[in-house]
């Protein structure tokens, strides 16, 4: 009776054997079934490592000392290196199923170019040294999804001057495995020091292919009234992902820096005992620290004593003042080599010539540090013909320097002959009527020879 019942449970275990492929016979004792129960992540994404788990039952009536288990790979599924794909299930009892059920994990990356859909996943079960008697193949399916994903990977512009309206340029990149459609990309400043200028924060992109990358491009300007430092830009990029179905996020921090550097305007103040001055304005949009203000060497002029001042900071809009001891000195012709003989010296002052159109101008040095710790320099080309026009320098016949009062008479000089000849004429014209009185018969020529004979 137990034998008749016995093998009634063996035809039944057969037929649902044959209705149920998850099931493979080791010897007609032993009926093991494997089966998919879960992976991790699900579906897979291309690219990525999945985990599979995989439940093996034995539903046959005789123990087992325990079966190997090889996962077949094929694409679009490869090693992952350090991973086993053939592992023993352990001893198994008779009809050892469901919550007593031996679980297998192994671990696989689906190639990046895999797309959306389900692959199928061979397994071949046998006992331990015997594979080559395994004669059923087990099919797992697993589910893969191609990988969507784009970042925003550039920023062109990490500094902004206040008040200058600068372009701003964002590349975003399709790092993932299918095309992405309709994304929207913007832009924020919690303190609304940096804004976009003539245009909304938000830009539409239609189309991004795989490994295709995109630029959108803002202008944008920095409040004049903001602090030097680093200001935090929000980028947000979104688009539907084609799996779920969800809207997806990706949300980045960059960081800009408003301040930097400035300019100055420096202009001829005054000319007073030998001192000459210059007022330094910061004309720029940032304030500028430890400045200081340098006459270099340059022909034409000469600095007596220091040739740097310090004035300090600088704020936007400030002016000070700076002041060195300049003259102005004529070019002096170059002695022959070997030559220095006091007929050489004498000739070279004699020859000596006024100073040329281009050092009526004065180069000066604003050095400064900016907003980000560097130092810069700016140099200014400074008109000086007021101070021309009060003084001179010449050379005296020994050679030295001297100061003298040349410009009046040279700006005047016009007007100084015609002074002079209206007084001659006032003083002639009286003795040339009384002569032509008394000589009624002379001509011009002798009237103002008689003149002069008087």
């Amino acid at each position: 009776m137990n034998k008749t019942i016995y093998m009634i449970l063996i035809f039944v275990l057969l037929a649902a054997a044959s209705a149920n492929a998850e099931y493979t016979y080791i010897s007609p004792s032993d009926i093991v079934t494997a089966s998919l129960l879960n992976q991790i992540p699900d579906p897979g994404m291309a690219g990525n490592i999945i985990e599979l788990r995989v439940a093996v039952e034995n539903w046959g009536s005789e123990p087992s000392d325990g079966y190997d288990v090889k996962l077949l790979l094929d694409y679009p599924f490869e090693e992952v290196p350090g991973e086993e794909y053939v592992q023993n299930t352990g001893a198994f009892q008779g009809f050892q199923v469901d919550s007593e059920q031996k679980i297998l994990k192994f671990k696989v990356r689906v190639d990046k170019d895999a797309t959306d859909g389900n692959y199928d996943l061979n397994v071949r079960i046998y006992s331990p040294g015997e594979e080559a008697y395994a004669t059923i193949k087990k099919t797992l399916s697993v589910e893969v999804s191609s990988r969507e994903n784009a970042e925003i990977i550039y920023i062109d512009q990490v500094k902004l001057i206040p008040g200058q309206q600068t372009p701003i340029a964002f590349t975003i990149n399709n790092v993932g495995s299918s095309p992405l459609r309709d994304l929207s990309f913007s832009w924020s400043n919690a303190d609304d020091i940096i804004l976009p200028v003539g245009a909304g924060d938000t830009k539409y992109i239609k189309y991004l292919g795989i490994g295709e990358k995109t630029t959108v491009t803002y202008d944008a300007i920095a409040d004049t009234n903001s602090d030097p430092g680093l200001y935090k830009i929000v980028m947000i990029l979104t688009y539907e992902d084609s799996v779920t179905g969800e809207l997806t996020t990706v949300t980045n921090n960059a960081g800009i820096y408003v301040g930097g550097i400035t300019d100055f305007e420096v202009a001829f103040s005054e000319a007073s005992s030998g001192e000459t001055s210059f007022s330094v304005a910061n004309v720029g949009s940032n304030p500028a620290y430890s400045v200081s203000v340098n006459v270099p060497k340059q022909d034409g002029w000469t600095v007596t004593g220091s040739s740097s001042s310090i004035i300090g900071n600088l704020n936007v809009g400030d002016y000070t003042i700076a002041t060195f001891t300049i003259q102005q000195g004529m070019s002096m012709p170059t002695a022959m080599p070997g030559r220095t003989s006091t007929t050489s010296t004498k000739t070279a002052a004699k020859n000596a010539t006024m100073p040329s159109q281009s050092s009526q101008e004065i180069k000066v040095q604003i050095m400064y540090t900016d907003t980000m710790g560097y130092r810069n320099t700016v140099e200014k080309s400074v008109s000086m013909s007021a101070l021309n026009n009060s003084t001179a320098t010449g050379f005296s016949r020994n050679g030295t320097r001297t100061t003298q009062q040349q410009n009046f008479l040279v700006k005047y000089k016009w007007y100084i002959l015609g002074l002079v000849i209206i007084a001659v004429a006032v003083v002639a014209y009286p003795r040339y009527r009384k002569y032509r009185e008394e000589n009624p018969k002379a001509g011009l020529l002798r009237s103002l020879k008689g003149i002069f004979k008087q």
